[in-house]
């Protein structure tokens, strides 16, 4: 909560944040892009892929928008994009150790 902007704040983000984050195990997380978010810049843009665990290994990749408040980066919002899917050969994205077309590619 302390990262998402004033403006975007409820408590009920607070209690399904509190909820999620319960119930979440984070696997990995990999940068894919960034844009603008430099010292002087007043907005920025992060594209990620996250890797967490609920029942089962999944995927989040998203395209995040920040803006600076007194000097502190803030997120406001973001767009959802699919995940990424491997070549059958290649690992698979939640981690196992095991070719994509076994794993998650089945």
């Amino acid at each position: 909560m302390a990262t998402l902007h004033q403006d975007r704040r409820s408590q009920r983000d607070f209690a399904e944040l509190t909820k999620n984050i319960n119930q979440t195990q984070w696997l990995g997380l990999t940068v894919i892009n960034t844009n603008k978010g430099k010292k002087n810049d007043a907005i920025g843009y992060v594209e990620f892929e996250a890797i967490y665990q609920v029942n089962e290994p999944r995927q989040l990749h998203e395209r995040s928008k920040f803006i600076k408040d007194n000097g502190q980066w803030f997120y406001v919002e973001g767009d959802i994009l699919p995940g990424t899917v491997p070549k059958r050969h290649q690992p698979c994205w939640c981690g196992s150790g095991e070719k994509y077309k076994k794993c998650h590619g089945v």
